[in-house]
């Protein structure tokens, strides 16, 4: 398989989640859906780090999901707007969103509770972490990220798919990178990896 026809299906299924991401910005409110049987609690723990500060927890792995496995309803479980209230901003509810690619991509967007942002979390096929330009430290996990004008969208590894954290604004920046990494590492805590 060439380099053009692996970067034309990522291209694809990435853009249309990133502009899924941007219109969850319109989109109202509605309960989310509860985490996964057996999904982990977070904690409310601080740390301190060269990212905004962030709630660690500490998940057995026996109790970790497997990301490629969950629906759109269960990825906006992964997290709770009180948790992105910290890592982020103050969040609405997340909207689950799917998009008919080949594959399928499922992602949850969490719109910003004011203004013009918002945070999408999303399950890529395995392999995706590799369209992100620089490489992203969360911890055990290989990471990238990749910056564009609205938004900052960073790349995690994990067992069999990549997780995909967005974080858009009016004009994004490294805050919106080291937002969309604090959060890919809360996330990723509770994923088989």
């Amino acid at each position: 398989m060439g380099s053009r026809t692996a970067g034309s299906r990522i291209a694809f299924p990435m853009a249309a989640l990133m502009g899924l991401g941007v219109l969850s910005g319109c989109a109202g409110g509605a309960p989310s859906a509860p985490p996964p049987d057996g999904g982990p609690a977070p904690s409310t723990t601080q740390e301190t780090g060269p990212v905004p500060p962030s709630i660690a927890r500490d998940v057995p792995a026996e109790k970790r999901t497997r990301l490629g496995a969950l629906s759109s309803e269960q990825l906006c479980g992964l997290v709770t707007p009180e948790v992105l209230g910290r890592l982020a901003f103050p969040v609405q509810a997340g909207q689950p969103r799917e998009v008919d690619a080949d594959p399928p991509v499922r992602g949850c967007s969490f719109a910003a509770d004011s203004g013009d942002r918002s945070v999408l979390i999303s399950a890529q096929p395995e392999g995706f972490v590799e369209v992100g330009v620089d490489e992203v430290d969360l911890g055990e996990l290989r990471g990238s990220r990749t910056l564009h004008g609205t938004d900052c969208t960073v790349f995690a590894g994990v067992s069999g798919a990549t997780l995909q954290v967005s974080v858009t604004a009016a004009d994004a920046g490294s805050e919106q990178c080291d937002t969309a990494a604090a959060v890919a590492g809360y996330v990723a805590e509770g994923l088989v990896r």
